[in-house]
């Protein structure tokens, strides 16, 4: 029990020892001693309890110089212990003020070197950066992730002092951007940011300052290290290496995106037809507005068919594309069979052994252009473009 008391006093202890605690202190004794000091020669013996509320009320407006005279000591004690509190408040009020400013100061400094752990909750985290990173974040504001005041950003990197005043000027975003400065495999970086309580989480190959395969690599290591940390969270990420695709989303990874990739996929369309990344241009808002939306599908939706949503759709101009099965949790109940002995043993044996039957995220699924048969039960939302503009 007793070392138990002195592990919960310990935190104390290390407060009263700080500057701030030390003064803290000195400035509550002088309002205990003038309080009583005033109780003592101006009221007693005559005074009751009311006359301490009184006492302390001119000890507070003594102690800070306001002096509004409406309570004067008469006796000649009182006007001693008076000159003592006025002597003794101009030097402790002028230097609280003083530690207070500074720690106001070091705080922000701290914060702007990213030092310090956000308090933050549905905000957008970004781990490492590139030349990409600003292209990134001017997605995600056109999309709506990151909106015009609500949503909070996150970059976790190794960024120079410099470095980061030069992304902060180029996104712009004011308070809403935070910065936490470290390594960011580091567990304990990581942490700062918060990736628990993250809308989403994005991870930035660092091949401008690495070679491929050790960049991949210290993503891989991020990777896992977030998933430690926030195992619900969506995280996508980038490959400068196909081949590590693969041990990405082994991590836990929800998609990856290898670098050039799409750009190959994009020149050969443009070489079978150029109009092709004129229309993805046009799709993806690259000249304009987004036009590709998504809808959540209400319950009255999820009763019809594909040919009655197309219907649906098309008398106010908007274009259904595809359906979307939004990503869950897949557990080891969803795999096996219910009715197999050998499956019901297996479960039980996890289940014995106290093991997770989690199995990951199994991530989305997009049907796209299905047949006007086509169920929408099982399904969640639709992907559909927004009437275009008559030039």
């Amino acid at each position: 029990m007793t070392a138990q008391l002195k592990l919960a006093a310990a935190p104390v202890v290390r407060w009263c020892r700080t500057p701030f605690g030390k003064l803290t202190l000195l400035i509550s004794g002088m309002l205990a001693f003038g309080t009583g000091g005033y109780w003592f020669f101006e009221f007693h013996p005559e005074g009751d309890a009311s006359d301490l509320f009184g006492s302390l009320w001119w000890t507070v407006v003594t102690l800070t110089t306001v002096g509004y005279g409406d309570m004067v000591p008469s006796t000649t004690g009182g006007r001693i212990m008076g000159l003592f509190v006025m002597i003794c408040g101009i030097g402790l009020v002028s230097t609280l003020t003083g530690n207070m400013a500074s720690m106001l100061v070091e705080r922000k400094a701290r914060k702007r070197k990213g030092l310090l752990k956000v308090n933050l909750s549905n905000h957008v985290v970004i781990v490492g950066w590139n030349d990409f990173g600003p292209e990134l974040v001017g997605a995600l504001r056109d999309n709506g992730v990151l909106g015009v005041s609500a949503s909070q950003l996150v970059l976790v990197n190794g960024l120079g002092a410099d470095e980061r005043e030069s992304v902060a000027f180029r996104l712009d975003m004011g308070d809403r951007l935070h910065f936490v400065w470290g390594t960011i495999t580091q567990e304990s970086v990581l942490q700062k940011a918060r990736p628990d309580r993250a809308k989403v989480v994005y991870l930035l190959s660092q091949r401008g300052t690495l070679a491929p395969k050790d960049a991949d690599q210290e993503t891989l290591y991020a990777a896992l290290a977030l998933r430690e940390l926030a195992p619900r969270v969506p995280l996508y990420g980038e490959a400068a290496q196909p081949e590590n695709r693969k041990h990405l989303l082994r991590a836990g990874v929800n998609e990856i995106l290898v670098r050039g990739e799409l750009t190959s996929l994009v020149l050969g369309l443009m070489g079978a037809n150029p109009s092709m990344w004129t229309f993805l241009q046009e799709l993806l808002g690259v000249r304009g507005s987004n036009h590709l939306q998504f809808h959540t599908l209400s319950g009255e939706e999820r009763l019809l068919d594909w040919g009655g949503l197309m219907a649906r759709f098309r008398s106010d101009g908007r274009l259904p594309l595809a359906l979307c099965q939004l990503s869950k949790q897949l557990s080891l109940e969803d795999v096996l069979d219910p009715g197999s002995a050998l499956d019901q043993f297996i479960l039980e044996l996890f289940e014995s052994s106290g093991q997770d039957t989690s199995l990951g995220d199994m991530g989305p699924r997009v049907l796209a252009n299905p047949p006007d048969q086509q169920k929408l039960e099982g399904y969640d939302a639709v992907l559909y473009l927004k009437p275009g503009e008559a030039r």
